[in-house]
């Protein structure tokens, strides 16, 4: 329910000064006209009540199944599911990274040297041997 607005000024008003209005007339926060609850429709005898539910107690909100994942992996063993970093097929994160250097090191090199060709060799080498390089001091121990 959006809150109501004095009819002189528009200034919004705190639904328990408009229920109140139930009780007698009150003057606008704002410039002093007189409100009555003729103006809003309010009802005699009727509370001041907000539109929000009641906060619920944190103990009915709260999730404690603890791990949502448990008893996915039933057939997995600790073995397997403690390596899904790992990198291996499916997925060879240092081939596909090795790769994509080196094929962005080839393009460039074609387009920054005059022999075309030259250049796109010298550049996939330069930019393979880089990832490579990049790969080994990331996966390095600390």
């Amino acid at each position: 329910m959006a809150p109501q607005q004095c009819p002189n000024c528009g200034r919004f008003l705190r639904n328990a000064l408009v229920q109140g209005l139930a009780d007698g007339p009150a003057p606008c926060p704002g410039c002093g006209t007189e409100l009555t609850a003729d103006t809003f429709g309010v009802a005699a005898g009727t509370d001041p009540a907000s539109v929000r539910p009641p906060d619920l107690p944190p103990a009915e909100v709260r999730d404690d199944r603890g791990d949502v994942l448990t008893g996915w992996d039933v057939d997995a063993d600790a073995e397997e599911l403690a390596g899904w970093r790992d990198d291996r097929a499916p997925f060879p994160t240092d081939a596909l990274a090795v790769a994509s250097s080196a094929a962005g090191g080839a393009l460039l090199g074609a387009i920054l040297l005059r022999r075309r060709i030259v250049g796109a060799l010298l550049g996939g080498i330069l930019g393979a041997l880089v990832a490579g390089i990049v790969r080994q001091l990331w996966r390095a121990p600390d």
